[in-house]
């Protein structure tokens, strides 16, 4: 069990229907909808019949870096919705059996692409029983509404965590973990019908516009964000390490290695002393790559992780210094690339260098240097990339020349003739458990148990 490090807060209390909410990762709901599949097209609750209705032609599945997404092109009227009696098509909503009592909670993972109607690009609209209890969540390209009022003003069109929490007639919502109305808010909507439903999408013809959806997620319950905790993490805590010591039987020169093996054409000289790991091109490529048992089987689709490595670049072959080293990590959703050179540190996005990120340009051969990596596969924040415990990029998106689906890998070395260069690898440690900013052990903490 790893302690947990919380720095000292002094916490109001506050006399509300949400008092002490308990906290839930969106990861535990019982219902997602990850958008591998459109939501007609799957059975969460294992009813035996289809969890949404409605026609899926104006949402389209992506593919490659956008793989798990959906492009919603809504013209008013489309939308998912789980409405429908018990036993039929749909119902996944009325069995869930929320009430005022017992609460409900739905978060979606978004960014609005254009808004053309005049009710915004589409709504969150959740209801229950015949008192007329209505959420009504509407996303415009500058602001989020409730029903007709306001709510907040921002930019939608990046990405964005929203959470709906419901408990005793009241609403809350919450923005990337962020509640952002300061009191509760009362029905959305005044619609007297007896309703039990759930719509996501376009709930009329004043709602037009696209969008791009990662996810739906919800469950009966009343549940907070877990936005509270101090998840910083120094890499010595981390589960897996391999220092590069001589007698560590996991990692090899030679190629038959433990966990780590090496693939490509071989043209690297590759030794071990005093701790560091050393790699001397041959004027050709060379890839060190993990086994199944070392990354590959215990990663999914969801899994949120940290890695961080140290290295120092000793020279470069390459003009300007920029390819020496690329350092890759990926799971079957998402796969991430950051290129070292002597004073360059990109982010790749693609196989030009031109369409990089240039995250940092400070100097990498003077000693070694660490570099973290983190992505949030539960909420899809894209990756985090920390250089000596400074942040230098964040919600970096995919490497677009790979499908997610097909990728599961941590990889370093040099990726091909276009690169080349020394380098030392002074160890690689990772945790599969969260993403895990960098922390130094400085200033005063509780540690709880």
């Amino acid at each position: 069990m790893k302690t947990m490090l919380i720095p000292i807060l002094t916490v109001a209390a506050t006399c509300t229907a949400f008092a002490d909410l308990e906290r839930k990762a969106s990861s535990e709901f019982t219902h997602k909808y990850e958008m591998i599949k459109l939501p007609t097209a799957e059975d969460v609750d294992g009813s035996g019949a289809n969890d949404f209705t409605g026609n899926g032609d104006w949402c389209k599945l992506g593919s490659g870096a956008d793989v798990g997404t959906c492009f919603m092109t809504i013209k008013g009227g489309q939308n998912f919705t789980s409405s429908a009696a018990s036993g039929t098509a749909g119902d996944a909503w009325l069995r869930l059996g929320a009430t005022a009592a017992s609460g409900y909670t739905i978060e979606t993972r978004l960014k609005v692409t254009a808004c053309t109607g005049t009710a915004g690009t589409l709504l969150l609209n959740a209801s229950y029983d015949v008192k007329n209890h209505n959420s009504w969540l509407q996303f415009y390209g500058d602001k989020l509404t409730w029903g007709s009022n306001v709510l907040t003003n921002m930019n939608t069109s990046a990405w964005h965590t929203y959470r709906l929490v419901a408990l005793e007639n009241k609403y809350k919502v919450y923005v990337d973990g962020v509640l952002i109305n300061k009191t509760d808010l009362n029905n959305g909507y005044g619609y007297n019908s007896a309703l039990n439903r759930l719509i996501f999408g376009g709930g009329g013809g004043n709602y037009a516009g696209t969008a791009q959806v990662a996810y739906l997620r919800f469950i009966k319950g009343a549940y907070a964000p877990l936005n509270d905790k101090d998840t910083r993490l120094p890499s010595d805590e981390f589960d897996v390490k391999y220092e590069m010591s001589d007698d560590d039987p996991r990692i090899s020169t030679s190629g038959n290695a433990t966990d780590w093996t090496i693939s490509g054409n071989g043209g690297a000289t590759i030794s071990k002393t005093g701790g560091v790991l050393s790699v001397i091109p041959n004027g050709k490529q060379t890839y060190w790559v993990t086994t199944d048992a070392a990354w590959k089987n215990p990663v999914t689709e969801d899994t949120s992780y940290t890695v961080e490595f140290s290295t120092k670049i000793n020279s470069c072959t390459i003009s300007g210094g920029d390819r020496t080293l690329q350092f890759w990590v990926g799971t079957p959703r998402a796969t991430g690339n950051i290129i070292i050179g002597e004073s360059h540190v990109y982010w790749q996005i693609s196989s030009s260098m031109g369409d990089n990120i240039l995250l940092d340009s400070s100097d990498n051969t003077d000693k070694e240097h660490k570099f973290r990596i983190s992505y949030d596969g539960a909420t899809r924040h894209g990756f985090t990339v920390w250089r000596d415990n400074v942040k230098i990029g964040e919600n970096l998106v995919d490497l677009t020349a790979y499908n997610g689906a097909s990728c599961s890998f941590v990889r370093f070395g040099i990726p091909g003739s276009t690169s080349g260069g020394a380098f030392d690898i002074d160890y690689i440690r990772w945790t599969l458990d969260g993403v895990h900013p960098p922390y130094t052990r400085k200033g005063m903490m509780i540690i709880v148990k």
